[in-house]
């Protein structure tokens, strides 16, 4: 997570951007400008706050840097280009992707942000966030002598309808919409990008193949005992590899269902997975307790356990001409101390 307690606003400037595929035009400000102290402070807290701490980080796709978002950040962060003209060819580009019919044109709001430190380094950061609707809201207004109700319109701080965040530092990406997810236009057509290959996103993948090897076990019995393979080796190693769930799921699995399992966890994270990735032992125990607690004991009948230290020891399934009985046995985990 990045350390924003002293994160100061450097520039600040708005645009207009409209749907060019309605051949609706953009309207470029003039000059940019710093903010009061108590916008300032809002702007902190509501845009840049939200972004900060976000998980999942992303990269620039590699291509030219000169016409894409990745070039003109890194104009930006150099200097090498004045900021009115830098952020006029954001919007620009931004305007050349809005095309599609859904797509509502706003206000494009583009800040420099200053004095943000990751992994206690110093950067800037350069924030672009779309607002492409409104909220109503009401003012009071003295009528000589009345107060008065009256509508008003204007820029919510709930949430962020499209932001995105650009470190100096090392060109990741932070990016949200209102959906909280990853989206075709402003993710791919506006920012190009790719996920990023960082320690968290890695863990992310670690339970993904977890999951998808899980469920491809037959029998509770052999799922117990692949859980109980997993436990024994992060009680005694500091880390656990891809590889290792690999090996562990070879006598339950048939190998090319596990390569559909890798292959698949592969897509979805966006990076080559190396089977040599490894992950903290007590990381992957508390990412994954949710796969590794959850017993499925027949057709539509699974077994959760909620707490943390507790893990089934055994499974015994007798079934009889009416249904089954299981016999269940836990074990609970201590952490030495």
């Amino acid at each position: 997570m990045l350390n924003i307690s002293s994160a100061t606003i450097e520039k600040i400037i708005i645009h207009q951007v409209g749907n060019i595929g309605r051949e609706e035009e953009c309207v470029f400000s003039e000059a940019s400008v710093k903010p009061s102290a108590s916008l300032e402070a809002l702007l902190l807290e509501h845009y840049l706050l939200p972004l900060s701490e976000l998980e999942d980080a992303y990269e620039f796709k590699a291509g030219d840097l000169t016409d894409v978002i990745a070039g003109y950040a890194k104009e930006i962060f150099t200097a090498d280009a004045d900021f009115h003209d830098a952020s006029i060819k954001i919007a620009g580009h931004l305007h050349s992707v809005t095309n599609h019919p859904n797509i509502m044109g706003g206000d494009f709001i583009i800040i420099l942000f200053d004095n943000i430190f990751m992994n206690s380094n110093e950067t800037k950061a350069l924030g672009l966030f779309k607002v492409e609707s409104k909220d109503d809201y009401l003012d009071i207004y003295d009528n000589n002598g009345t107060l008065e109700f009256i509508e008003k319109e204007g820029i919510s701080l709930r949430d962020i309808q499209k932001g995105a965040l650009i470190l100096a530092s090392d060109e990741s990406v932070l990016a949200i919409d209102s959906q909280k997810r990853r989206t075709k236009y402003w993710h791919d057509d506006f920012l190009s990008l790719k996920p990023k290959q960082t320690e968290h996103a890695e863990l992310k993948a670690s339970n993904d193949i977890l999951r998808g090897l899980n469920k491809r076990i037959a029998t509770p019995e052999q799922r117990l005992e692949f859980n109980k393979s997993l436990e024994s080796h992060l009680e005694e190693h500091d880390d656990i590899r891809f590889k290792d769930l690999e090996n562990f799921s070879k006598p339950y699995v048939e190998e090319q269902e596990i390569n559909r399992v890798f292959n698949a966890v592969q897509n979805k994270a966006g990076f080559a997975i190396d089977r040599e990735i490894s992950v903290p032992s007590h990381q992957f125990r508390e990412q994954s307790k949710n796969t590794m607690q959850k017993a499925s004991i027949a057709e539509g009948i699974e077994l959760v356990v909620r707490s943390k230290d507790t893990y089934i020891d055994q499974i015994e399934i007798v079934e009889d001409g009416q249904g089954f009985t299981a016999i269940i046995k836990f074990d609970v985990y201590e952490p030495e101390s």
